[in-house]
């Protein structure tokens, strides 16, 4: 009896074991990332878009965006004191980041350092969570080109593009 109730838990943690090797695996949007990495491959050209818009009418809300930028903030405060470091801000990575363009990889990570610049509004050095949603807020708000409350997909890509 105990020969068979090893064997049970050697193939039921074997099991475990290779079911967590194959999920950790960055195959077809799996591994690091939102929505485990799946952001580009589970919507073709949709980026966090989809992740964003909860409800999944179309669009982006306020409260959506608003939630999104908490979520975003407590992802990166990594010691959780309220206030991000430029190396927490600059750590925390939120797409699958496969490295293939190193050049863009370099110029993004310079406009991402930039940003934390233009977030510290206070210029002390770190930007607290106050600071972050305000610029949260603003690129929210420069996205919403109609100014209806609602950031379209149109809207979306337009401010990305930017």
């Amino acid at each position: 009896m105990k020969g068979i109730l090893a064997s049970a838990l050697a193939l039921a943690l074997t099991s475990t074991l290779l079911a967590s090797a194959v999920e950790a695996q960055p195959f077809y949007g799996r591994g690091m990332g939102w929505n485990g990495g799946g952001m580009m491959m589970n919507n073709p050209g949709r980026g966090r878009f989809p992740i964003i818009d909860t409800d999944d009418n179309g669009v982006i809300s306020a409260e959506e965006a608003a939630s999104a930028a908490d979520e975003v903030f407590a992802a990166m405060d990594a010691d959780d004191n309220g206030e991000l470091t430029m190396e927490e801000y600059m750590t925390v990575r939120m797409g699958p980041q496969d490295g293939w363009n190193k050049a863009r990889q370099e110029a993004r990570e310079k406009q991402k350092a930039d940003r934390f610049g233009t977030l510290d509004a206070d210029k002390n050095g770190t930007v607290s969570q106050a600071e972050f949603i305000a610029g949260a807020k603003a690129h929210f708000a420069a996205a919403d080109a109609d100014k209806d409350g609602s950031v379209t997909p149109w809207e979306w890509r337009s401010q990305q593009w930017n």
